[in-house]
């Protein structure tokens, strides 16, 4: 096969042209059924390559081989060993199953390989299947039906319970016909894998070429990978070039999830390319030790599985040791589903939505030997063991488990775990999603009120928004409650006090206005029928003090000389300025000087002309420009760098963050 520049159609050796399909047959069933033998009279390919597979009549390692189907389709199968010491290599191959052919011998029957394969099968969330009744030739027609009926009676309530089962003999090809037909029809029911997520392979095989280097191949999960690419290896880190790309065996300029793909790379280190590997386009994929999952236990499994228990982890092609921590704090019942995290020996950079099978060995099972207890699929990975029972964490999980197939959910999930928002750059690592993901997901979202998009890129979740808004009127209620004589706080503390950036703060407050649960007081925010109440008496001196330094504009009276001509205290002074400044209608710069509103915002005007002009201001500058002493200019541009409008070096201003915004905005 030669791959053409369009990367989906291929020619085959007869020179037909063929269109590849990205899904992924695979064999299952117990050890000497007539996998390889079934493969084989499919694709002409012999699967058993190794020497030791050879010798021993049996598939040891994964073997992969094209099919052509029929209407000019070419599918790829994954031919897995059936003997019970090479089950690894059995749940490596079925994590890349799309229609899986499974196997059993009409002489033999149903045997315990073949009930542990399904179970992987069906952990591994395989749901599509032909059943082939191999060896047919051995047996006559009293037992042909027997086993037949044997096996229909086997997959009742299992995802194979409808599959058509065909008797075959890869001897003589008698039932190859309605098995192909059979198996073509599965083929076309199945949707060839989605393309659009990030690439993901797990590394299958590693080798070196000389004059090549390193190659790897595998099945990808996810995605679609070109020459050229450059990929993430974990869990060692390192950045590798995709060199050349071979699909089937065949030179090819893309490889696709449910193909199966080899890759020269360069730059490649192959100690980090060993099986288990990942070859993955995400960055925030990492290798971690504490996984978050839902684990499923089998209801062959004769007692619950006890919190702590031991067992190997089979993920991708990987496998570690670890611990289950089940997170309720009960027992697994044969059957059920629960929440655990995963202690790992050894890290491993799984990403929610994959899954994994646990083997190990309880008494009473298997005799006691290593078999499939159950598995499920990766929610989280965490950096911290967790403690058991906390509802918030189950919650969490749980919420995670139910949006995993769903995109538009697991966007809202991830938005509503982040209280305080999420740029887009950060959404999509948090979902391990592409730009071109979050951009087919959001905008819907957006539109429907469920997410509240910022002009300056940040999204948050609106339940999120809602619960920094119960937590904005509870932070006032308690500022109210210790600051009887103030009218409320600043945006920027409340900001703060809910550990949130400005701009989400800003995003809560304009929704709390809008539902009128709090109200501007000036510059500053407070509830509704809290705060100062000036007496009539001192709302009178109020309006006689905003009057005064009104008139006096920059030539405002210092505080004692104020207070002696009202004629009142300089503490009832204090007091009453201090309201007035919260409401906004003075500011004061320091000790010693406070000036009407409108006359800080003429010198705010006269810098910003100063910064249109050449960009910078000296004090003598600004004070000719506004025509005032140096006694009030210098506190009105110290004040004006702690509000941020301005920052010195030397002698010189230059803008600060909010004159940059105003400079900038017009």
């Amino acid at each position: 096969m030669s791959d053409e520049a369009t990367g989906n159609r291929v020619t085959d050796a007869a020179g037909r042209e063929m269109t590849r399909k990205n899904v992924m047959l695979g064999t299952a069933g117990h050890v000497d059924h007539g996998k390889t033998a079934l493969v084989k009279l499919l694709t002409g390919c012999d699967t058993d390559t190794l020497a030791e597979e050879k010798a021993r009549g049996m598939t040891i390692e994964l073997g992969f081989a094209p099919c052509a189907m029929a209407d000019e389709r070419i599918v790829g199968i994954v031919d897995v060993p059936g003997h019970v010491g090479f089950i690894r290599n059995m749940v490596a191959g079925a994590q890349g199953v799309d229609v899986v052919i499974f196997v059993v011998a009409a002489d033999d029957g149903v045997m315990p390989q073949t009930r542990e394969h399904l179970d992987i099968l069906t952990l591994m969330g395989v749901r599509r299947g032909v059943i082939a009744l191999t060896k047919v030739d051995l047996v006559d027609d009293e037992l042909r039906q027997a086993a037949v009926e044997e096996v229909r009676a086997f997959v009742t309530g299992t995802f194979l319970a409808d599959a058509p089962i065909c008797p075959i003999s890869t001897i003589t090809g008698e039932g190859f016909s309605a098995f192909f037909e059979a198996l073509d029809g599965a083929v076309n029911a199945c949707a060839p894998r989605r393309l659009d997520g990030l690439f993901r392979l797990w590394v299958e095989r590693s080798f070196s070429i000389h004059g090549f280097g390193t190659v790897v191949s595998g099945i990808p999960a996810w995605g679609s990978v070109a020459e050229g690419d450059r990929l993430i290896v974990q869990p060692s880190g390192q950045s590798v070039r995709v060199r050349k790309l071979q699909v089937y065996g065949r030179d090819a300029s893309v490889g696709r999830a449910g193909e199966c793909v080899a890759m020269n790379l360069a730059d490649a280190d192959p100690a980090a390319l060993s099986r288990g590997a990942v070859l993955t386009a995400d960055p925030a994929c990492h290798p971690a030790t504490m996984v978050e999952a839902a684990l499923t236990v089998l209801p062959s499994v004769p007692r619950p599985l006890e919190d702590y228990v031991e067992g190997h982890i089979h993920l991708g092609t990987a496998e570690a040791m670890a611990n289950v921590a089940m997170l309720a704090g009960e027992p697994i019942a044969p059957g059920a589903t629960a929440l655990v995290q995963l202690r790992l020996r050894e890290p491993l950079a799984a990403v929610p939505g994959e899954r994994f099978v646990l083997r190990g060995s309880v008494a009473g099972l298997a005799g006691g030997r290593v078999t499939t207890l159950g598995g499920g699929r990766i929610l989280d990975v965490s950096d911290t063991r967790l403690r058991r029972g906390r509802p918030w964490v189950l919650g969490r999980l749980e919420a995670r488990r139910e949006a995993l197939d769903d995109p538009r959910r697991w966007c809202e999930t991830i938005l509503r775990e982040a209280d305080a928002g999420l740029t887009r750059a950060e959404l999509a690592a948090r979902a391990h999603w592409t730009d071109a993901q979050v951009d087919a997901v959001l905008p819907p979202l957006v539109a429907g009120g469920v997410a509240i998009a910022e002009p300056g890129g940040l999204v948050i979740h609106a339940e999120a928004l809602d619960a920094l808004g119960d937590r904005a009127v509870e932070a006032l209620d308690a500022f109210h409650a210790a600051e009887p004589m103030r009218a409320g706080m600043a945006p920027a503390a409340l900001a703060a006090a809910l550990d949130v950036s400005d701009r989400v703060g800003a995003l809560t407050v304009e929704r709390l206005a809008a539902a009128r649960r709090i109200e501007g007081r000036g510059p500053l925010l407070g509830l509704p029928g809290r705060g100062v109440h000036l007496a009539e008496a001192d709302r009178a001196l109020a309006d006689r003090i905003v009057g005064r330094l009104r008139d006096a504009a920059f030539e405002a009276p210092l505080p004692e000389d104020l207070a002696g001509e009202l004629g009142i205290a300089p503490q009832r002074l204090a007091s009453i300025v201090r309201v007035l400044a919260d409401q906004g209608a003075v500011v004061p710069l320091d000790a010693k000087v406070t000036l009407h509103a409108d006359a800080v915002q003429r010198a705010r005007q006269v810098a910003l002309d100063l910064f249109r002009q050449s960009g910078s201001f000296t004090t003598m500058q600004f004070r000719d420009a506004l025509g005032v002493s140096r006694k009030y200019a210098v506190p009105l541009l110290d004040w004006f760098d702690t509000v941020r409008f301005t920052t010195r070096n030397g002698s010189i201003r230059r803008p600060g963050a909010e004159a940059r915004a105003m400079l900038n905005g017009g």
